[in-house]
């Protein structure tokens, strides 16, 4: 994971009712919670809490996957969980017993533990060489927005308001009921912490809805003042085994001008772009040989955040 890069502890809500939750009738609600960062993610967690109105008292929640019986508010832990599974929640009139099967009345609900759930992803041709590009990815692993594999879900996104401009989501503003992009490619302004929401609707059961709200801190943040660039390597080893490339991070976004300098002076290589990624070779595709050189770093955007940065790097074979 880069430096300065942190995804924080996700907040998310689940099969709730659209708009408010409905306390005069049964309900059950229930929280994913876990610690995510790019690659890995921590087994599945369900917090559960029943919702019933005046009247009635809760006894319990069974699942069609377990034979584990749930009290309120306790968690239900599962590795490589199922898309899908049933909760089934008992609950009785006040001065029936939880105890007596004539008493028990039962609500079942289809759970989803990640319908709603996404990632995010860098830019695939950067990567970490540009910070703020990143790909918000659903977990239903639609590929390429394709509008034939919605089926009955559809999507829509709720931006932090530091996300300016607000990323482009909508399929066609003329036809609202195909709803938003499941993914979506987004540059951040700047780095620091934004809360993004995805809310999935199944057209089958429009009267439910899962959310999934991640609070994610993106890196370096930006103030009046510029900033460093964060490493820039003083040895690489173009054509061998490994750091193959001089590579500078940056955030993707601004405009930077490298240009690399002979010990006596000879420019042999100028580029102007957005990411730092360089193969070792000069104007003319040829790999420079085996030695000290000079490097110039600026950044060249009409809002700056960058210093420049000089200085020496060997090449090694």
């Amino acid at each position: 994971m880069q430096k300065g890069f942190k995804l924080v502890i996700p907040i998310t809500l689940l099969i709730l009712t659209i708009g408010t939750i409905n306390l005069n009738a049964q309900s059950l609600t229930y929280t994913l919670i876990g610690q995510y960062e790019l690659a890995t993610e921590t087994p599945d967690t369900l917090e559960f809490t029943p919702h019933l109105p005046d009247g009635f008292e809760f006894c319990k929640i069974e699942f069609d996957v377990t034979s584990e019986t749930l009290i309120t508010n306790q968690v239900y832990v599962f590795d490589n969980g199922p898309e899908s599974f049933e909760a089934t929640l008992y609950y009785i009139a006040t001065g029936g017993s939880c105890s007596t099967p004539a008493d028990l009345l039962t609500q079942t609900i289809t759970i989803y533990p990640k319908r709603a759930h996404f990632i995010l992803e860098y830019d695939k041709e950067f990567e970490e060489l540009a910070s703020l590009k990143r790909i918000l990815k659903s977990s239903l692993d639609i590929s390429d927005n394709a509008i034939d594999q919605l089926g009955d879900f559809r999507f829509f996104w709720d931006f932090d308001a530091k996300m300016l401009p607000a990323p482009q989501v909508d399929f066609d503003a003329n036809n609202p009921s195909l709803g938003q992009y499941p993914n979506v490619y987004y540059t951040f302004p700047n780095g620091g912490a934004y809360e993004i929401t995805l809310k999935v609707i199944d057209l089958n059961n429009a009267t439910d809805t899962a959310a999934f709200t991640m609070i994610t801190v993106l890196g370096p943040e930006f103030g009046s003042d510029l900033v460093d660039f964060e490493y820039i390597p003083n040895v690489f080893t173009p054509t061998g085994n490994s750091n193959n490339y001089f590579t500078v991070e940056s955030t993707g976004s601004n405009r930077l001008s490298f240009k690399v300098f002979s010990r006596s002076g000879s420019l042999v290589y100028q580029y102007e772009g957005n990411t730092i990624k360089w193969d070792g070779k000069n104007y003319y595709g040829t790999y420079l040989p085996q030695g000290v050189y000079y490097y110039l770093l600026e950044d060249i955007s009409a809002e700056k955040r960058y210093n420049t940065a000089k200085g020496f790097f060997y090449i090694y074979r």
